[in-house]
């Protein structure tokens, strides 16, 4: 197979293993489901069921969750409403109402008040996980696809530009909000493509004239789309709107870039008009929750002065931060010197990229600076830094464009970058990637969820819901397949022979290898006393909690196991039982059944 044949090949494996991890596991526990998700599921089944924003009769029929505002309307009568930016439960309402009609045919309906509460449950669920997988889920792999596509223009290095994809999908919060029924990661690939958008037309188009007004019009949409999206977007926003004008300032142009933001405006406009009475309003000074109302109380709707403490905890904390759970983009640093020194092209390539650069830098810059100042800057139980979900595409690209940039004013580093490159992605996959797999919303007690969660849970044998769960194949035997693709992923990109052979692939390993478990350390190091909030026993109450609530039942050992050894009365069930709770870390428990076991510690 010819080297470029081969490429090819080997991009089409790489998407095709990112596929498989972004579409088919369904992390989902009903208990301690994240709000952030459930509030525009009510909000969505709302629109379909009642024909309403209101999410009132949704709220009695599944309970309580947080993030409403309750709003008194002209009769005195309050209502509860997503406080949430409502574009992602606007997309859903063709999907739920197309799920709606599908189960009809089969005799089902969306419960009543009365129903049980298991079959509310499961009608909740399995609402969910359709809105997920067709609004959230797919699109955001497609924006993957995409975005390799766009790196073409980056690099034309094909190991560079896939293990960047890994490092963006894989090895960052991207997956874990890829997950959910929330706007985080979706965040990202609008504020990304508004500004690949207006980049690209500056580029290719050096006469304004001919800029595309189709491209205007789009660039307006996603600018605008961010903002609708998610509240705090925009101030990206701001920053690309200016990008965008200063891009397309003809007549045409400039009509299409405001109507594809006008769009945006509108549909939010109305929505808070229609939700809280004020087009100018949102919802956060409105919330059901007195405390969380407190917060947004203060400051511009909960946005205070920035604080320096917080944006560093944002950016570098082990537990949560961007950089800290994401090792390969701190080679975004690199970005400095490559836009001053290391570029080539003509004099007006060099400004336009120069220009893109400081684009880029300073939207997120003002990302982290905005949520820097918000009183719920952490955002409670996360998987990574929730609020800064744009920053995946943009750091990744900067990294990427550091590197190239690099390689090709010193040829002989282009394996070693590569390497490092490979090595770093890799790291970030198993870091968080891997954690948002087994749960997309971990607790603050757990300050290293990679070994305080999602390592002894996966080894343990627990599982999330996935794609198996559906055809009959329970347990954990898919999840570990799709933790291989995981996995597989990241070694593919890194090792994908493409023209420096096998001495140039054994340097990428000699780097890799190194930089891979150094990058692993900080996420599999003990947390320090001094680390908000430290817990003593580091996490065990709270995995205790985990295990004994978790779903499915069919990929939870402790109920299998011990249903299995009442019923059977094998000694070896209680011995596998006692090993599932020494991995967990429950030590007493462990040992009781480990007596009973007869010292058979494994089943025949």
């Amino acid at each position: 197979m010819k080297g470029r044949e081969l490429e090819a090949w080997g991009t089409k494996a790489v998407l095709a293993l990112v596929g498989v991890v972004f579409l088919t596991v369904f992390p989902y526990q009903s208990g301690v489901n994240n709000p952030n998700e459930n509030v525009r599921t009510f909000m969505t089944m709302a629109i379909v069921e009642h024909g309403t924003l209101r999410i009132d009769e949704i709220v009695q029929r599944h309970g309580w969750i947080n993030d409403m505002a309750k709003v008194e309307d002209s009769e005195g009568f309050e209502h509860f409403y997503s406080v949430k930016g409502p574009a992602v439960s606007y997309a859903g309402v063709p999907f739920y109402w197309a799920f709606v009609r599908i189960e009809a045919l089969f005799g089902a309906s969306p419960p009543s008040f009365d129903d049980p509460p298991d079959a509310k449950a499961d009608w909740l669920r399995r609402a969910t996980f359709v809105m997920r997988f067709f609004t959230v889920q797919l699109p955001l792999f497609v924006f993957l696809i995409w975005f390799e596509r766009f790196l073409r223009r980056v690099t034309p290095d094909v190991v560079l530009r896939l293990v960047t994809v890994v490092a963006a999908g894989l090895g960052t919060n991207y997956l874990a909000y890829a997950q959910m029924y929330a706007s985080h990661a979706a965040f990202a690939c609008a504020a990304f493509l508004g500004f690949a958008l207006t980049m690209l037309a500056r580029i290719d188009h050096e006469d304004p004239e001919a800029r595309p007004v189709r491209a205007a019009f789009f660039a307006g949409f996603f600018t605008g789309l961010a903002t609708l999206l998610e509240y705090h977007g925009l101030v990206v926003s701001a920053v690309l709107a200016v990008y965008g004008l200063s891009t397309f300032h003809r007549r045409k142009q400039l009509v299409a870039l405001a109507a594809g933001g006008a769009i945006d405006v509108a549909v939010l406009m109305l929505f808070q008009w229609r939700a809280f009475g004020n087009p100018l309003t949102p919802g956060h000074r409105m919330l059901e929750n007195t405390s969380y109302k407190a917060f947004h109380d203060r400051g511009f709707f909960g946005i205070e002065p920035p604080n320096a403490k917080q944006a560093m905890e944002l950016l570098f904390s082990p537990t949560f931060g961007f950089f800290g759970t994401a090792p390969f983009m701190w080679l975004a640093f690199l970005v400095v010197p490559a836009a001053i020194f290391w570029l080539r092209g003509s004099a007006r390539l060099r400004r336009e990229q120069r220009i893109a650069v400081l684009v880029g830098f300073v939207a997120m810059t003002a990302l982290v600076i905005a949520v820097s100042g918000a009183v719920v800057w952490r955002g409670g139980w996360t998987v990574g830094p929730r609020l800064l979900g744009a920053a995946p595409p943009f750091v990744a690209t900067a990294a990427v464009f550091a590197i190239e940039r690099l390689a090709r004013r010193r040829s002989f580093l282009r394996s070693p970058l590569r390497g490092a490159a490979g090595g770093l992605a890799c790291a970030g996959a198993i870091d968080i990637g891997l954690v948002g797999l087994v749960y997309n919303t971990i607790p603050e007690e757990l300050l290293r969820p990679l070994p305080e969660l999602a390592l002894p849970f996966a080894a343990a044998g627990f599982a999330p819901w996935h794609l198996g769960d559906f055809v009959g194949w329970h347990g954990p035997g898919f999840f570990r397949l799709v933790v291989v693709c995981l996995a597989l992923a990241g070694l593919l990109a890194t090792f994908l022979p493409s023209r420096d052979g096998l001495y140039g692939i054994a340097i990428r390993a000699a780097l890799a290898a190194p930089l891979f478990s150094l990058a692993l350390r900080p996420a599999l190091a003990l947390p320090s006393p001094e680390e908000p909030f430290f817990t003593r026993d580091y996490g065990l109450e709270r995995r205790r909690d985990f295990a004994r609530t978790w779903e499915p039942l069919t990929s939870n050992p402790f109920v299998t196991l011990t249903v299995r050894a009442g019923r059977e009365g094998r000694p070896c069930l209680y011995g596998e039982l006692a090993h599932v709770e020494l991995l967990l870390g429950f030590t007493e428990d462990a040992r009781e059944h480990a007596a009973r076991s007869e010292g058979q510690p494994r089943c025949p």
